[in-house]
């Protein structure tokens, strides 16, 4: 299957949006082969809104559904495999509280990095909030809002979140402190 803009291929224009210097493989000889190619790359569907898109990285694999908002004020990191539902909304920018010192459109922009872990399967309708760490392995069950770090393999729910169980095949395993997420260029 051949994706193409105004007989441009799409992978050609998604790479200068990006900034992906990397060289293009040749085509397959069959349509499979050329599919086979690109089968670890991220997939999204559209519509979807990133703020400003320098400062969202994708691991292998990513599947993102429809109507998603990622506001990319600060660094965004989704792992690889993790699979995100329709209506996530990402959410890495924030505003002062006090409404003299935000002044409309006046005020600092503030924020913090999100990272989520790879092997992630977001719900829909979930809210993550700024400075939150998802740990690998975990679920976020549909409509949670995201506050606060979750650990490896844990379920989480509600609004806010909070810990429902851990994922089957790790209900013995210690809820410690979400790890370190890694290095940046595991993303490139």
């Amino acid at each position: 299957m051949k994706y193409e803009l105004h007989g441009v291929p799409f992978a050609k224009l998604s790479s200068s949006i990006v900034d992906d210097q990397r060289q293009l493989p040749p085509p397959g000889a069959t349509a499979e082969e050329d599919e086979a190619q690109f089968a670890d790359d991220p997939e999204i569907c559209s519509p979807i809104f990133i703020d400003f898109g320098t400062n969202v990285k994708l691991g292998k694999g990513v599947f993102i559904n429809v109507n998603c908002v990622i506001i990319d004020t600060c660094l965004v990191t989704i792992g690889a495999r993790t699979l995100i539902a329709p209506n996530l909304s990402i959410y890495s920018g924030t505003h002062p509280t006090n409404p003299e010192l935000r002044d409309g459109m006046k005020g600092p922009e503030m924020g913090k990095e999100v990272h989520i872990g790879e092997d992630v399967w977001v719900g829909g309708d979930v809210v993550i909030l700024p400075g939150v760490r998802v740990g690998k392995g975990s679920t976020l069950g549909a409509g949670a809002v995201v506050t606060k770090d979750v650990p490896d393999y844990t379920i989480v729910v509600g609004n806010p979140a909070k810990i429902l169980r851990r994922v089957d095949g790790h209900e013995n395993d210690e809820i410690g402190p979400v790890p370190t997420i890694p290095s940046i260029d595991t993303y490139r």
